[in-house]
């Protein structure tokens, strides 16, 4: 016997009338029949009598009801304590690229700790290489990156937004005066860049190969700060998002070259699609949408 039997029965045994207890539980009259007569199949005995257009219950019927409502009940009392559990603990493991974990992650957070004060939120550093292998071992509820578009069919997309990505330099830099910028002035220049997993270092480098241009490495890190401060100190050009480096850019410590490029870098919110998302992890996308 499921629920929906039961509730269907013990609705009728109230209303005494197809018609009514179908209108009041939105199925056809031939819906309810077929749920009783499932019921009685599995009891194995009448519970109900029809007499005309009333309903009557047998002494089955009699026996039956009040340990029908019961159950009914319990599975509400049980869904509501589950819900409220919920609603009110757990954990969210979010995997992250540095740069959004700096730049957006923090007001993202803070908002959701005021509604949901008791829900640990856990956080781990990933490359975008690294998405799909931790979504799919269940190591990270969801992933929250900056990279090319993550294409896989055990992946759902959640959100998905181009971002800008720039050469800078210090503003004492030879180049920093150069209104108008060819590829060509990149030549024999120094680059303080990011690890060679990330993709838009990837999509820079590819630039500057494809035509030829010679370059040298002054540095190679995997940390955003510190290739912000190597690269306003004069050591050589950088290549970042430019929500990683928003106030460096008002505090005129960097400088934004004007070198356009279309490079195909998202930042990304994904989920596999076999997870299931429960209240918490529901809040925690809408905000991450509402914010980014």
């Amino acid at each position: 016997m499921d629920l929906k039997q039961l509730k269907t029965f013990v609705v009728l045994s109230k209303n005494k009338n197809y018609t009514r207890t179908a209108d009041a539980l939105g199925y056809a009259q031939s819906s309810i029949s077929a749920q009783i007569q499932q019921l009685e199949q599995e009891l194995n005995t009448k519970l109900l009598d029809r007499i005309g257009k009333k309903v009557f219950l047998t002494e089955s019927g009699e026996m039956f009801l009040p340990y029908a409502v019961e159950m009914l009940t319990l599975a509400s009392t049980i869904k509501d304590r589950i819900d409220n559990s919920l609603s009110s603990h757990g954990q969210i493991i979010i995997g992250a690229s540095e740069s959004l974990c700096i730049f957006k992650l923090p007001a993202i957070v803070k908002s959701f700790k005021k509604t949901h004060p008791n829900i640990e939120l856990h956080l781990k550093l990933i490359e975008n290489d690294q998405v799909v292998q931790q979504l799919t071992d269940n190591t990270i509820d969801i992933a929250l990156t900056i990279g090319n578009p993550i294409k896989h069919p055990s992946i759902t997309s959640l959100l998905k937004k181009r971002e800008e990505i720039l050469v800078l330099s210090a503003p004492t830099h030879p180049l920093a005066s150069k209104n108008v910028f060819a590829i060509k002035d990149f030549a024999n220049q120094s680059l303080v860049l990011t690890s060679f997993s990330c993709n838009y270092r990837a999509a820079f480098e590819y630039d500057l190969k494809a035509h030829g241009i010679p370059y040298q490495i002054a540095l190679e890190s995997g940390s955003v700060q510190a290739i912000k401060e190597m690269a306003a100190s004069g050591l050589g050009l950088c290549v970042l998002p430019n929500l990683a480096v928003q106030k460096e850019l008002t505090a005129n410590l960097l400088n934004a070259l004007p070198y356009k490029n279309n490079y195909n870098i998202y930042t990304q919110l994904v989920c596999h699609d076999s997870k299931w998302i429960s209240p918490n992890l529901a809040d925690f996308i809408d905000l991450v949408k509402e914010l980014i």
